[in-house]
């Protein structure tokens, strides 16, 4: 086969119609109109007044000036109260202006006095505590390492491995070369580890272990024979979209025991007439399921071409020799 499967935005508000200018109040202004509506008014009788004569006055009325008398009639026998200039207040004034500098100066050159001293131990102690830092070097945790996250495991050389499920099975010979994994998906397998064979630049079987994704096929433990064919489904995909008249076989289903574990082996031909990737014209699949602990499921696969018949029955019986116990893992 070929290589395996592998808020609108709102609309802006919108303000209401715009509202009409505002109209003046009845006997309000009008537009072009400089002031108001002119009011009566009431005016005080006019007063005679002869030469010498202080104005009337009317209770509640503050004394007229008389241009002509000079001062207001206020103090007719003795003149207006001279006027003394206020040198206390002057003096107290400026004595007070003299003591707000000086206390100004006072607190400026005692503020940077105490709070010098405090800014240069902040210092001293952020120095130190720079000092005091292991490691010492951005990026690096406290041993000095980077804190890049650590590199995916590598391949075994020896055998295939699904982390999550602490299993472990063999590699079934030394043709097979490490593909992808381990820690990888490839539905409808995770935490998957693949190995190939290549028969041509693009044409190769496949051999492969992983947990089994239930968002990609359907897992049930109580049918693993449905859970196989939902597998099957999935795991086909487009491996096989570039050859010309393909068929696919009716699935066999062997009942099976892997680690003393209920399983089910699935099996079938992939056959076509012809293809621009390999002179092969099939290609035999076996897919196994098996209920790990009543939750997760195992899943692995051999899909093995024309060129490597040979490769199939070792690739079924590593798969049945998986272990769900093995330190390794």
């Amino acid at each position: 086969m070929t290589y395996p499967p592998q808020d609108p935005a709102g609309q802006p508000g919108q303000y209401g119609p715009s509202q009409p200018g505002a109209q003046p109040p009845a006997g309000g202004y009008a537009p072009g109109q400089v002031g108001g509506e002119s009011y009566p008014t009431t005016h005080l009788p006019s007063q005679q007044q002869y030469p010498g004569q202080a104005p009337q006055q009317y209770p509640g009325q503050a004394p007229q000036y008389d241009p002509a008398a000079g001062y207001q009639a206020q103090y007719p026998q003795y003149g207006a109260p001279p006027v003394q200039p206020n040198t206390k207040s002057s003096s107290s004034t400026i004595l007070l202006v003299i003591g707000v500098v000086v206390l100004m100066a006072i607190g400026a050159f005692g503020g940077y006095y105490f709070l010098g001293d405090d800014e240069d131990a902040t210092l001293a102690d952020d120095d130190a505590t720079v000092q005091d830092t292991p490691g010492g070097g951005e990026g690096e945790d406290e041993t000095g390492g980077d804190q890049e996250s650590e590199a995916p495991p590598a391949p075994s050389g020896t055998h295939l491995e699904v982390a999550s499920l602490g299993s472990v099975t063999p590699i079934p010979g030394a043709e097979w070369q490490p593909a992808a994994g381990p820690g990888v998906a490839s539905e409808p397998l995770a935490d998957a580890e693949l190995y190939q064979v290549n028969h041509t630049e693009t044409w190769v079987s496949i051999f492969g272990v992983g947990l089994f994704s239930g968002a990609a096929a359907v897992f049930d433990p109580a049918d693993l024979n449905a859970s196989a064919l939902s597998a099957s489904e999935v795991w086909l995909g487009d491996g096989f979209s570039t050859v010309e008249g393909y068929q696919q076989s009716e699935l066999t289903y062997t009942p099976v025991e892997v680690d003393g574990r209920p399983g089910v082996l699935a099996e079938w031909r992939n056959s076509w007439t012809a293809s621009p990737d390999t002179t092969d014209l099939y290609e035999d699949t076996a897919l196994l399921v098996v209920d790990v602990d009543g939750v997760n499921g195992f899943i692995g696969v051999a899909s093995v071409s024309e060129s490597g018949a040979a490769l199939y029955d070792p690739a079924i019986e590593a798969l049945l020799a998986t272990d769900f116990d093995a330190e390794a893992a």
